[in-house]
C-alpha cells in the first residue's frame, strides 16, 4: 500500500537511503546518527510517500518530493532491492506526479547521479528526458511536463 509518511517511518526511510542510495552515490555521506539527522531534516520540506505492507509497518520504499513554484522536484526515491521490479517505483512516481498536478505543478524534475544508468532508463520509461548534465554536482537533470 502507498500512504503518506508518518514520523515512525523515518528509521525505515533512513535505512533505505543507507542501503539503496548511498552505495550508488558518487558523494561521501554522513554515517549513522548524522545520516538520520540529514534525512529527517530533508523530510521536513515537501511531502513523502511510503510503500509498506500495512498502515503501521515499516516502509520498503519511499519517495520524497518538494514543490518549487510550478515545479515538482523529486528529491529522493528508493525501493528495497528485494521489492524492485514489482512496479512500486512507478506507482510512487505516478502518485507524486498526480499530487504535483493537484498542487499546480506543470513540470516534474529529478537529479539523477551520474553513472546511475538504471535510474535513467527507469525515468525515460516514465516519459522523462534529459535536460542537462551538471558536472560540478555529478548529476544529470531529467524533466517531464505534467499535463492536467
Amino acid at each position: 500500500m502507498i500512504r503518506w509518511r508518518q514520523p515512525r517511518d523515518d528509521k525505515g526511510i533512513v535505512e533505505l537511503v543507507r542501503t539503496q542510495l548511498v552505495p550508488i552515490s558518487p558523494w561521501q555521506h554522513p554515517r549513522d546518527s548524522r545520516l538520520h539527522y540529514e534525512i529527517a531534516r530533508r523530510m521536513r520540506r515537501g511531502a513523502t510517500l511510503v510503500v509498506a505492507e500495512t498502515r503501521r509497518s515499516s516502509p520498503f520504499g519511499f519517495l520524497h518530493m518538494e514543490f518549487r513554484g510550478t515545479v515538482l522536484f523529486i528529491d529522493l526515491l528508493a525501493v528495497d532491492s528485494s521489492r524492485q521490479n514489482k512496479h512500486w517505483g512507478t506507482a510512487l512516481m505516478r502518485r507524486a506526479e498526480q499530487y504535483g498536478r493537484k498542487k499546480g505543478c506543470t513540470t516534474s524534475r529529478i537529479f539523477v547521479d551520474e553513472g546511475n544508468y538504471r535510474a535513467l532508463r527507469f525515468y525515460a520509461r516514465l516519459g522523462y528526458t534529459t535536460i542537462r548534465t551538471i558536472d560540478a554536482l555529478k548529476v544529470i537533470e531529467v524533466a517531464k511536463p505534467l499535463y492536467n
